[in-house]
């Protein structure tokens, strides 16, 4: 099992929503409630798989710019249960986030997409001056030695971004672009960019992310776990029991790292589209295909990719027994999140969520 990994995109691709699902709610928001009777009869038989005793899960569905469904059930540690305000690891779920911060600067006129990251990360030997921030963006980054691998698990442990970046600087890492669209799901890239975003804007990536994407969207719940001292005690344990995922401690940022609650993604949403974060040219060419990643689809940046004129785009986050998605659908006017602690059983849910409701709104399209 890997360290950091992306839920299964190919699983999410390939049924056609990389990450959807969602719920049965105890709040019905929708003006018409009996045109999601059917979605919610749904979904609460699949959800009484869920036990209040056991690891959970936070779900929100918005639809047309209004919450319809949102939802919480399980616990978040052996004494509290999962509230819409609990904050989970979200993964790989950092990612969409870090990418968001250097388009900021790529807005700002501080950076170029064609800066090589030596010109940032300036101890990084001469063999990746030809690695620039669009091909980290786009994980079209090929490297020998995966920091993150399983056989790796003793350097991850406690590690920071100075120690991925101590891992890079060996004699013996080789490191290359792919030619073409081609590329591989690579976290060291994102942790690269976490550290470009520290060094063009002079502040810890934790006060950048707070100061510039967290505040601006209202996101009281969210922050980045770079230091022992920086995991609030609200937090939904790893299958309710521990902080540790995999046995250990980890304070590497940009690739993963972030904690954020149900209610606050629901706010993300509605800045992101607002482009309170970005402008909605920039959020454009992010969620445009700019890399084949093979059996993990395609990507743009920050973003998975789904396909047709009118594409989704999603992430999803998996560390151990955090199972996240953030997903949307343009076209449908539809955002999905889910959120959870309990691992492949939740992630079972996740999957019957998934293709439930995608399957609902792309008949109601149809009609």
């Amino acid at each position: 099992m890997k360290l950091i990994k992306a839920v299964k995109h190919i699983t999410v691709v390939k049924l056609i929503t990389s990450s959807i699902l969602l719920f049965v709610c105890l709040n019905i928001y929708a003006a018409d409630k009996t045109s999601f009777h059917k979605l919610q009869s749904k979904v609460t038989n699949i959800l009484r798989e869920q036990l209040d005793e056991e690891p959970g899960i936070a779900l929100l569905i918005r639809k047309d710019d209004q919450v319809i469904f949102e939802s919480s059930k399980g616990s978040a540690t052996k004494n509290t249960k999962i509230q819409l305000n609990t904050g989970f690891r979200i993964g790989s779920i950092s990612k969409p986030f870090t990418a968001l911060a250097i388009m900021q600067l790529l807005e700002r006129g501080q950076i170029l997409l064609t800066d090589s990251v030596t010109q940032y990360v300036t101890e990084l030997p001469k063999k990746w001056e030809t690695i620039t921030l669009h091909h980290l963006l786009s994980h079209r980054v090929s490297v020998s030695r995966d920091f993150f691998a399983d056989q790796n698990l003793h350097l991850a442990n406690n590690a920071t971004n100075a120690d991925v970046i101590k891992f890079l600087i060996s004699d013996t890492l080789k490191v290359s672009t792919f030619s073409g669209k081609k590329g591989r799901y690579c976290n060291v890239c994102y942790v690269l960019l976490a550290e470009t975003v520290e060094r063009v804007s002079g502040k810890r990536f934790a006060e950048y992310m707070q100061q510039n994407i967290f505040i601006p969207s209202k996101m009281t719940d969210s922050y980045i776990i770079d230091n022992p001292s920086s995991l609030r005690s609200d937090i939904a344990l790893n299958y309710a029991k521990t902080s540790r995922f995999f046995g250990i401690q980890q304070y590497n940022t940009g690739a993963m790292g972030q904690v954020s609650s149900l209610a606050d993604l629901s706010r993300f949403i509605v800045a992101l589209k607002g482009g309170k974060i970005v402008a909605s040219k920039t959020l454009k060419d992010m969620t445009k295909v700019h890399a084949d990643l093979g059996d993990d689809g395609f990507y743009g940046l920050g973003w998975i990719i789904g396909w047709g004129k009118q594409p989704f785009f999603s992430h999803g986050g998996s560390n151990d027994g955090y199972q996240s998605e953030l997903f949307f659908h343009p076209k449908l006017n539809l955002e999905i999140v889910f959120l959870s602690n309990g691992g492949e059983k939740t992630y079972e849910l996740q999957s019957q969520l998934m293709r439930t409701v995608i399957s609902y709104f792309k008949s109601e399209e149809k009609l």
